[in-house]
């Protein structure tokens, strides 16, 4: 591959999100140029899109490897697909750019990290607002102490989703897959991103994440679900700074997902993963928007790292806390706690839809985000207090938690 030649991308997968992704790589052809894809359903939108522009289309993964034609694989297959397929991936000589979460468990990720390391090519996980310019410059400005150093960060997150998330595919809001783990919920699936934010400003050097030392977590559904949807969770990192999150996907939604970081100078407030806003204890203030979406920006730097231009960010071994915190959010909680149906309000939708919101939820959010706490620790009354979970040195789930507790069960604990 020359330096200026676009780098060559492989597929696996071109449905729902994979579609999205793949529209917008089409738009920046000087830095990337998809040649190929795998179509479980050959009739898909995307399949028949990826035809009409020229890209070849596989029915498997293992014909599309052996086809060549590209320099990476872009893996956007389920959770619990990810470490399976990346090190098929890896065995045919293929770097690969893995959707995110990584994988659902810490040993998956060790696992997949060494064979990463044997094969001698990179994983990168596709956390995209990482990539994003905005977020690259503040870590600068964190690491560099431009606003003194971090006390704490706080992640809030007020989203809405109907039943048609959780039955748009087979795994989705399930903690268990035919014997894989899959973990699917707000804070591994599209809640992720705060989670990973929170940890990667609180990290230490430009390309980290904060080591979690400790993890309380509270985690509940309100969903007809296994999983979780609904979470209060507080890390303690061996860099000494506390980060705080209140995620949720059963609210009325509307308002704007935070990202808070408070430091000896100023707050700052990085809104909806997108805009910045900083508030100097001085009285003065800053504002700072984005230009270019954070995955325009990742594929860019993915082309530019894999051609040696650029030192990767995210690479799946610096990702690594994240799957810590997430796992030991689980053995904290122990359990999934059941919402009682009296807390909530189900609205009725067209089609047979469903929307469930948990009652009072924005006034929830707000007054545990004030106190800097979890929801059993301001007295709601569905919540349930959960055990500080020791993340150091932490390497297999699960140790205490209970994936196969009833819901009625749960509702009792």
């Amino acid at each position: 591959m020359m330096d200026n030649e676009s780098v060559k991308i492989g597929i696996v997968g071109c449905e729902g999100y994979a579609y999205q992704l793949i529209i917008r790589i089409q738009t920046i052809p000087l830095s990337g140029e998809i040649t190929a894809v795998v179509a479980l359903d050959p009739s898909s939108d995307g399949a028949n899109y990826c035809r009409a522009h020229g890209i070849r289309v596989f029915p498997t993964v293992d014909e599309m490897l052996a086809s060549g034609g590209f320099d990476v694989v872009m893996n956007l297959t389920p959770i619990h697909f990810h470490a399976e397929i990346s090190k098929q991936c890896l065995a045919a000589g293929f770097p690969v750019w893995m959707e995110k979460p990584p994988v659902a468990t810490v040993q998956d990720l060790d696992s997949l990290n060494t064979a990463s390391l044997a094969a001698g090519l990179p994983i990168t996980v596709c956390f995209n607002t990482l990539f994003a310019f905005r977020a690259q410059q503040l870590k600068a400005e964190l690491l560099a102490e431009k606003y003194g150093k971090i006390g704490r960060v706080k992640l809030k997150a007020a989203w809405s989703r109907t039943s048609a998330y959780f039955t748009r595919c087979d795994w989705a809001g399930k903690l268990n897959k035919e014997g894989r783990w899959v973990l699917d919920g707000d804070i591994n699936n599209p809640l992720s991103h705060f989670i990973c934010a929170g940890l990667f400003f609180a990290g230490r050097d430009q390309a980290s994440l904060a080591n979690p030392v400790s993890v309380q977590a509270e985690l509940y559904r309100a969903n007809q679900i296994e999983s979780e949807d609904t979470s209060a969770i507080r890390i303690h990192t061996e860099e000494g700074v506390e980060i705080l999150s209140w995620l949720t996907l059963a609210s009325e939604g509307g308002g704007d997902a935070l990202v808070v970081i408070e430091t000896e100078k100023a707050v700052i407030n990085f809104i909806n993963l997108d805009r910045i806003e900083i508030a100097y204890h001085d009285g003065s203030t800053e504002s700072r928007g984005s230009y270019k979406e954070s995955r325009i920006e990742m594929i860019e730097h993915l082309c530019r790292s894999l051609r040696g231009h650029e030192v990767p960010i995210s690479s799946l071994a610096a990702i690594r806390p994240f799957t810590v915190a997430v796992n030991a959010a689980f053995e904290s909680a122990g359990i999934i706690q059941s919402i009682p149906e009296e807390a909530l309000d189900v609205v009725a939708l067209d089609k047979g839809e469903t929307h469930v919101i948990i009652k009072g939820i924005s006034d929830i959010f707000e007054r545990a985000f004030e106190a800097s706490a979890l929801f059993s620790e301001i007295g709601v009354p569905w919540a349930c207090r959960s055990e500080v979970f020791d993340a150091k040195d932490y390497s297999n789930f699960p140790v205490r938690f209970q994936a196969q507790v009833k819901r009625e069960e749960a509702l009792k604990a």
